[in-house]
């Protein structure tokens, strides 16, 4: 069984990764893997730092890759793709320099996303929600959900948009695929089984738009299977959505962690549209 020898769903130091881009390049090489790409966070919302998460991102999660302005985005991306660059000369491997990127659907926000693109014009874009939003726009994070919106009804309605929201991030056409779609199985209520209707209408925008979805071992790890379920992977394979199996790494010893095992579902699944990255 060949087995996937890329990734491109990782993140460094640059966000909240605990290695090095050198560190993680180094691995790469050890594992036998002919190229992979770095894709650190780009989480950029006006209103972030007054948001009720900002007490848990800060503490948590690292204050550092939440920003309230693409201004200070743009700076660190800079320096984050300059050390790329260098990289690129000194190791045997192709390197592309990336970001996975929290699409928000504020007044403004597309326009400057847009922006930083057309400065920066980094080698791809990974559109990873990892946030929900409430009527009034409020940032939520999954973990506060229950303390923030305490009503069912509303988380619902919550969970709901966030599907929807995905969705938007595919018909933009900005992202070369989308990361965990179905990320939200952290939320209770938001289990395998519900939100059929959701991610249903994702699944077919998905196949519309022949946006391209990752198959993310790190939700072996958190919940027994990857993101997406596995019903999801069957209904993605009959609208012939294409997959790429990330590991979305944090540190070193999760680089290709699981990709025999997704190797061999996709296998047994006769599941052969696979995407690849070509940046010349």
């Amino acid at each position: 069984m060949i087995v996937q020898n890329f990734g491109y769903h990782t993140h460094s130091t640059h966000s909240d990764g605990k290695n090095t881009l050198k560190e993680m390049i180094e691995q790469a090489i050890r594992l036998g893997w002919n190229e992979i790409g770095f894709s650190d966070h780009l989480i950029v919302h006006k209103d972030i730092k007054t948001s009720p998460s900002w007490k848990v991102l800060k503490k948590y999660y690292g204050a550092h890759i939440y920003r309230d302005n693409f201004t200070e985005a743009k700076k660190a991306f800079k320096a984050y793709k300059d050390e790329i660059k260098y990289l690129r000369t000194q190791y045997p491997i192709k390197i592309y320099i990336g970001a996975e990127v929290d699409y928000f659907t504020y007044n403004g926000w597309l326009d400057e996303f847009l922006d930083f693109r057309h400065e920066l014009n980094l080698d791809y874009y990974v559109s990873g929600n990892h946030f929900l939003f409430d009527d009034d726009g409020r940032l939520i994070d999954p973990a506060l959900l229950n303390e923030i919106a305490p009503d069912t009804n509303e988380q619902k309605k919550i969970i709901s948009r966030h599907f929807a929201t995905i969705g938007e991030a595919a018909k933009s056409g900005l992202f070369d695929f989308i990361a965990h779609i179905d990320y939200m199985r952290r939320v209770n209520i938001c289990t395998p089984e519900a939100f059929y209707t959701d991610k249903m209408k994702l699944i077919e925008t998905l196949s519309v738009t022949n946006t391209p979805v990752e198959i993310n071992t790190k939700g072996i790890l958190k919940f027994g299977e990857a993101f997406p379920c596995c019903w999801m992977l069957e209904e993605m394979k009959k609208h012939h959505i294409p997959v790429v199996i990330s590991d979305d790494s944090h540190n070193i010893s999760r680089i290709g962690e699981n990709f025999a095992f997704v190797e061999k579902l996709l296998q047994e699944m006769n599941y052969i549209n696979r995407w690849k990255l070509n940046r010349e």
